[in-house]
């Protein structure tokens, strides 16, 4: 196997790079942390991404999306986002301009959703209907200088609710985020769908990472399953 993954052969093996050739993930939210983990999923060989997202990019944005440039401003973000990620790898994009309410289906073909949104009500929605569907889910949330990530698996783990009991569910975001979190964040973010995928490596099952990079603290947290 040679080409764009050819140094990951000696990591991954050739069983990995197929696993995520044929794999099919949901990445919900293209902006800080969603570009960055975009980009790594492409780059890595994953088969198929749905990209859901409904925000018009604005010039804050470009403090830390790393997929979009001024020429972008006023655009859609997910027509934009797959039509970057194409010259990256031709690689099988479903750019889905829409909000994640009740309503929304996570496409039957999913082997994995990963929670790039930026607060918690639908963070907390979007793991209810994975949940549902039985679909395995990554989620990462930031503010500021600090974030945190976990793996969540329907029937081991506990839900993103139970995990993260009384945490404020509004639905807005817009919280000050430094992109140095959202890099980090959405690299662990990343890495953990690479391991999950792959079957390499322990992903943080019944754990969540804590990053404080204001002083350069990575915690870990163990949770109770049950």
């Amino acid at each position: 196997m040679e080409g764009i993954f050819a140094r990951h052969l000696p990591l991954l093996g050739e069983e990995g790079i197929n696993r995520l050739l044929n794999s099919k993930v949901l990445v919900a939210g293209a902006g800080g942390l969603g570009t960055v983990v975009l980009q790594i999923l492409v780059r890595t060989g994953v088969g198929k991404i749905y990209i859901v997202d409904h925000g018009i990019l604005d010039e804050p944005d470009l403090n830390r999306q790393i997929l979009y440039t001024r020429r972008d401003i006023g655009r859609v973000k997910v027509e934009v986002a797959v039509q970057r990620l194409k010259e990256i790898r031709n690689v099988e994009l479903v750019g889905m301009n829409t909000t994640i309410d009740e309503k929304f289906e996570i496409p039957d073909d999913t082997d994995l959703v990963i929670d790039c949104l930026d607060n918690f009500y639908g963070k907390f929605l979007l793991n209810d209907l994975a949940l549902k569907k039985k679909k395995p889910f990554i989620h990462a949330g930031i503010s500021g200088f600090y974030g945190q990530v976990t793996t969540i698996i329907p029937g081991v783990t506990l839900s993103l609710r139970d995990m993260l009991r009384g945490a404020l569910v509004e639905n807005k975001g817009g919280l000050p985020v430094i992109a140095t979190a959202s890099f980090v964040l959405g690299t662990i973010e990343a890495s953990e769908a690479i391991k999950y995928l792959t079957g390499k490596g322990p992903v943080l099952k019944n754990r969540i990472l804590v990053v404080d990079l204001l002083y350069n603290d990575f915690q870990t947290i163990e949770i109770a399953s049950s």
